[in-house]
């Protein structure tokens, strides 16, 4: 039988091993080495050519058309290094509740609905992506006398084709990589996040039906000590929970800060463009570009929102239970317990912005300062 991460992740753990950022089993120190080479030639390079472009532009609110993916670029290299740094701790986050038993049909339902989301989310982020780099890599070869992107470059490089060809081919590779890191990450991020979510409906449930693992054939005395020892467990599987948020924020919390950073940066550069542009093919292309970047961001808050508010609900499904039958112990526990869980669970980008709904609403209305600004220097 396959393991859930395998279920839910495998077409993510397929793209994360090519990538290096999943460990294997076997030849661990040679990936690793491999994880860092792929990372540093198709990344870096690229990336201090775009800063380049950027130190000796004379005017930088004159942007143009590629401008924009010279800056992802950027922040890509930025966003993927916590990844290699975290190799093992990613593997564990994704392989974290594969050892948790979902035997009964209430739970089995929670949890195949939340595979197949996770699988979906999956295809749809990585067929995007492969569709955006198929489209710089025809973009390239259709025209290989001229850069897929307007880096800066030194002239001898542009005079010799071998040198030229050798950074045509380096753009192609940044953009093969940021593609499949995006593709596969961003929807990794917003899977867990989910099976965690999937992870506390799961404890509702339990929690709701307390009184059901009880045989009528026993004594009260009996009831009273296996409904404790079903509370005990349903404790443990909260703490499990909260485990696993803090691994999952300590793998990716750089990630999505870097993410999130990046998205203010782009929109309003893409937004800055669109004032200046007249309607037609490019700027249909980049109100495009817009959109998916704010799908982007908005993918991780709208799955931190939906952690947060099943974790505040853990009180309504207590209170939901058959409490007021409960012998003393059991009714004690359970008012711990409900002290405990009036806490949510929250996940934190760079310690500083919360996974919500509401973050998106702040990252949007920064978005539309910084583009204020550029207006007002341009």
């Amino acid at each position: 039988m396959k393991r859930l991460a395998d279920l839910s992740f495998s077409l993510n753990i397929t793209v994360l091993k090519v990538i290096g950022i999943y460990p294997l089993d076997n030849y661990k120190l040679l990936h690793k080495v491999y994880a860092y080479v792929i990372y540093v030639v198709s990344m870096v390079p690229v990336s201090i050519f775009c800063l380049l472009h950027f130190t000796c532009a004379s005017d930088l609110t004159d942007f143009k058309n590629n401008d924009f993916v010279m800056i992802a670029v950027i922040f890509y290299t930025i966003k993927f290094f916590p990844c290699l740094l975290n190799r093992n701790k990613i593997k564990q986050c994704i392989h974290y509740f594969d050892r948790f038993d979902y035997s009964l049909a209430d739970h089995k339902k929670i949890i195949d609905e939340c595979v197949s989301t996770c699988q979906r989310n999956s295809k749809i982020f990585f067929m995007g992506c492969v569709a955006a780099v198929t489209g710089l890599a025809g973009q390239t070869l259709m025209n290989l006398n001229e850069l897929s992107l307007d880096i800066w470059l030194p002239k001898f490089v542009r005079d010799k084709p071998v040198y030229f060809y050798t950074v045509q081919f380096l753009i192609v590779a940044a953009a093969t990589y940021s593609g499949m890191s995006c593709g596969t990450i961003d929807s990794l991020m917003g899977g867990l996040c989910y099976h965690a979510t999937a992870q506390i409906r799961v404890l509702k449930r339990n929690l709701q039906l307390l009184d059901q693992s009880v045989s009528v054939f026993e004594d009260k005395a009996a009831k009273s000590r296996r409904i404790f020892l079903e509370i005990k467990k349903c404790v443990r599987h909260h703490q499990a929970i909260q485990s696993f948020v803090q691994e999952y924020q300590d793998c990716f919390s750089a990630v999505m800060f870097t993410q999130f950073a990046a998205s203010t940066l782009v929109m309003a550069f893409l937004c800055f463009q669109l004032s200046k542009m007249t309607v037609g093919l490019n700027f249909l292309t980049a109100a495009n570009d817009v959109v998916v970047v704010a799908f982007q961001i908005l993918f991780y808050c709208y799955y931190g929102t939906l952690l947060i508010e099943e974790s505040k609900s853990l009180l309504d499904a207590i209170y939901m239970s058959g409490w007021y039958e409960y012998d003393l112990k059991s009714k004690k526990a359970l008012i711990l317990f409900m002290e405990r869980s009036k806490k949510p669970m929250i996940v934190t980008a760079g310690k500083m912005l919360q996974l919500s709904l509401e973050t998106f609403t702040v990252i949007l209305k920064r978005t539309y300062s910084f583009l204020a600004v550029l207006e007002n220097y341009s």
